[in-house]
């Protein structure tokens, strides 16, 4: 029988309570968009205590963007449909902090949106020098003003990316902006958070970290199963001088572990899910035998999530088709169609369709 993890997301909850704040800028508290930035997130306390008490967590993997490109809109869409047919499920949508910008999956370093009169448009956000290609998202300061050609919900996304703590947390809030108004967040049921918080917090739990109170007790069951996962090979990684991962030598330094070791640790959050693709499917199993051999290790048996694949043949597109105008654009720049791109020209387009009903 596994072990109990309701104390653990109890107190990562707490734990996040306390952090929270470190997200946003609170030079801007007193203008009335702190709590609403925080509410973006799902980190307000309505949101923070609809997380504790879920029944069921599905957990998706976004990199930090501003664009989330069609097919991976299906993602979101997915555990909408997940949390549709279960009010019990919760959506914890863990943001990879630590790509960088040659990451041309997602490609953070600009954000393409339709202005009103419906024209592609590209705001450039970082260089793409080549002595700057593996910088970190993170790494960056926020984003620095609002897009002149954005309007309604691109604007009103940029207003509220100004308030990042950092450029990967200011990319998560138009995230957030965008999935709402897409109707591909479940309002109370959405959490954005960045995978370095996820990392930080256990990485303060492991018992060989220096932690108010770490010397004054005897290693709790989850500490236990934290320090011999930790024990492995874990990939640690932080972030240098000069904005990019280098590795770790110590677990106290971590700024991400690898892939595996990253999913793993959700296990310890009572997660139910993790969605994924063919990718994630071909490492899938490490991650399956690294909370094994973990068990194994500590004799605490913790149940591991379940791989949530997404179903295969569905054309997104079809449902949300861009114009002709726009697809001859998007030909042009050899740039995909995103979901914001979506919201400008069809509105709430996930309110009106499930591609998986």
């Amino acid at each position: 029988m596994a072990f109990d993890t309701t104390h653990v997301r109890a107190d990562f909850v707490a734990w996040l309570r306390e952090r929270r704040r470190t997200l946003v800028d609170d030079e801007c508290a007193g203008d009335g968009t702190g709590p609403d930035a925080l509410t973006a997130l799902g980190l307000d306390d309505d949101g923070l205590r609809a997380f504790e008490e879920a029944r069921q967590v599905v957990v998706s993997l976004p990199h930090a963007s501003p664009n989330v490109f069609f097919p991976r809109v299906g993602v979101s869409w997915f555990v909408r449909h997940v949390q549709r047919a279960d009010p019990s499920a919760f959506h914890l949508r863990v943001v990879l902090t630590h790509v960088n910008f040659s990451d041309l999956g997602w490609r953070p370093y600009a954000w393409w949106f339709l202005d009103e009169e419906k024209q592609l448009t590209r705001e450039t956000l970082f260089t793409r020098n080549k002595k700057a290609k593996h910088v970190v998202v993170a790494s960056q300061g926020p984003l620095g003003g609002i897009p002149g050609r954005a309007h309604g919900v691109d604007r009103r996304a940029g207003e509220s990316a100004l308030r990042g703590a950092n450029r990967a947390v200011s990319y998560m809030l138009v995230m957030s902006a965008v999935e709402r108004a897409a109707g591909l967040a479940e309002p109370g049921r959405t959490l954005y958070l960045p995978l370095d918080l996820l990392v930080a917090f256990f990485r303060e739990r492991h018992p060989g970290a220096t932690h108010p109170g770490a010397a004054s007790h005897e290693p709790t069951a989850y500490e236990r199963w934290l320090s011999s996962l930790l024990g492995r090979r874990t990939g640690a990684r932080r972030i240098n001088g000069t904005g990019r991962l280098e590795e770790s030598e110590t677990v106290a330094e971590a700024f991400v572990f690898d892939n595996s070791s990253n999913i793993a640790l959700l296990a310890l959050l009572g997660v139910t899910g993790v969605v994924g693709g063919a990718k994630m499917a071909g490492y899938w199993s490490d991650i399956t035998e690294r909370i094994s051999a973990t068990n194994r290790a500590t004799g605490l048996p913790l149940a591991a999530p379940e791989l949530l694949r997404l179903p295969d043949g569905i054309d997104y597109l079809a449902c949300v088709r861009p114009s002709p105008a726009v697809a001859a654009a998007l030909e042009a720049a050899d740039i995909g169609y995103s979901q914001g791109m979506a919201v400008a020209e069809h509105g709430g387009f996930a309110d009106a369709m499930d591609p998986f009903g």
